[in-house]
């Protein structure tokens, strides 16, 4: 059983990179930014960050996204969507933002830090 839904995880994580890549050029354009993946580099994603956890308790995994949502929530972000990044400790992170450069990701992270969040900002990665 968790392996299927670690199959099913990943294939939302798949089928929502898609989404997103198409709503990330949406984005850049609208910045007047080049849209050919060729040409212009990833975004930058601007990610809350909860507690490590267990990658192999179900259990651990959805209390962990809930507290993070629960964190998010008091610092006055609903957000349309929740996409989970997942690091290479398990630490459960939250996309806030897909911005098109640094600059944009760092000025967002610091007014979500300051609402007491913990930021990490990365590139984007599908």
């Amino acid at each position: 059983m968790p392996n299927d839904i670690r199959q099913l995880e990943e294939s939302i994580m798949r089928m929502t990179a898609v989404v997103r890549a198409k709503q990330a050029a949406i984005t850049a354009q609208s910045f007047g930014e080049e849209t050919d993946p060729n040409l212009r580099p990833r975004g930058w994603w601007v990610l809350a960050c909860g507690e490590p956890l267990d990658n192999e308790s179900f259990d651990q995994r959805e209390t962990a996204r809930q507290q993070l949502l629960k964190a998010t929530r008091k610092a006055g972000l609903v957000l349309p969507e929740n996409i989970w990044v997942w690091d290479e400790h398990g630490t459960a992170q939250l996309v806030i933002s897909t911005v098109p450069s640094i600059q944009r990701a760092n000025i967002l992270a610091q007014k979500l830090r300051e609402k007491g969040l913990t930021i990490r900002i990365k590139r984007e990665d599908f």
